[in-house]
Order: C-alpha cells, then sequence, then structure tokens
C-alpha cells in the first residue's frame, strides 16, 4: 500500500459498480463498511467503498476529470450562446 497516492469513497446506492470500475482499471481496494447517509427515522446505511491509486493510475485519472471538467464547460458556454 506504499503506491498509493490519491484515494476515493464511494457511499451511494451505486457505489459497488462505481468501485468495480475503478477495480477494473487496477486500483486497489482499501476498505470496505458501512455509512450512515441519513441519521433520520429510520436511519439508512450504505455500503461504502475505499478504492486507491498509485501514480500512473491517479495521473489518468486526473486526464478522465480534466476531459469531464472540458466537456461541461462546453456544453455551458452553448447553453450561455444559444
Amino acid at each position: 500500500m506504499k503506491d498509493i497516492v490519491f484515494t476515493l469513497e464511494f457511499d451511494d446506492i451505486y457505489s459497488n459498480e462505481r468501485a468495480n470500475k475503478y477495480l477494473q482499471k487496477g486500483w486497489k481496494l482499501l476498505h470496505v463498511g458501512t455509512k450512515l447517509v441519513n441519521s433520520g427515522e429510520p436511519a439508512d446505511y450504505e455500503t461504502s467503498y475505499v478504492v486507491g491509486a498509485n501514480a500512473e493510475q491517479y495521473a489518468e485519472y486526473q486526464k478522465e476529470q480534466e476531459k469531464t471538467k472540458n466537456a461541461g464547460q462546453n456544453v455551458k458556454d452553448w447553453l450561455n450562446n444559444n
């Protein structure tokens, strides 16, 4: 685990699916547990997955995030201009 430089936690209804996508990319599963997501009555818990990336995987993640950010900005620009 010394090579882990970045972690992500998923704790919503799609957490298993999202964690599996990163595991397929070679990320490491660091923790599985439960997380309280609603303390009202009745309390609601979701399964929480924490995955970790090495430096190479994190660099690829950053590239993907930048593409998503740019795509979002392009949509926003288009909406503002039309």
